[in-house]
């Protein structure tokens, strides 16, 4: 996630440090340090609330942020990225084991999974209304896997930049960010202008 600032927006807020172009970059740079660190926080908090991933797989697939500067600009990013994740790192439907011994997998409860709160069960079907997939439990844990000719795949689909695209995440970190800049950005002016006393 990109954001982009026209510095010249605020040019009421740097006016106490006009003439002196090398604190009104320490300014800048440290604001858009805080707005950054705001921004990664809000992704992982607003991926969370639209998901059933963890913290840490979110934060997993954040980079580490960049941060330049110009005379009239200032722009920070937040990358995420990450591999398509195994789809039981999201609610698994039923919870529980659909794949039984001594029952033809036919018979076996139909298996899905969901990606957040609110969203529907979808069900990987195999054209016939059969769900393709089922649940088994390996060393304690719940797997949503298929069958490929003899081998058993795990399944995987989503990743964490799918969530990062929803209107509702962009929208709300942009947004959260500028408030940010500019509440940061006025406390490093203050800040500077004290030092300077």
């Amino acid at each position: 996630m990109d954001l982009k600032i026209d510095t010249r927006d605020f040019k009421r807020v740097l006016l106490p440090l006009a003439g002196m172009a090398g604190e009104v970059d320490k300014a800048v740079r440290a604001a858009l340090k805080r707005t950054q660190d705001n921004m990664a926080t809000n992704i992982v908090r607003q991926i969370k609330q639209h998901s059933f991933l963890k913290s840490g797989e979110i934060r997993q697939a954040l980079s580490k942020p960049l941060i330049s500067t110009t005379p009239g600009a200032a722009w920070a990013q937040v990358r995420v990225a990450s591999r398509p994740l195994a789809m039981d790192h999201f609610r698994l439907m039923p919870r529980r084991v659909t794949a039984r011994k001594r029952m033809r997998s036919v018979n076996w409860p139909r298996a899905g999974y969901q990606i957040g709160p609110g969203e529907p069960v979808r069900y990987p079907d195999g054209g016939n209304g059969l769900s393709k997939a089922f649940v088994t439990r390996l060393n304690g844990r719940l797997f949503l896997m298929r069958r490929r000719g003899r081998a058993l795949e795990r399944m995987f689909g989503y990743s964490v930049q799918y969530f990062a695209a929803f209107d509702a995440t962009s929208a709300f970190v942009m947004r959260a960010a500028r408030t940010t800049f500019e509440k940061s950005l006025r406390h490093e002016v203050h800040y500077r202008l004290e030092k300077l006393q």
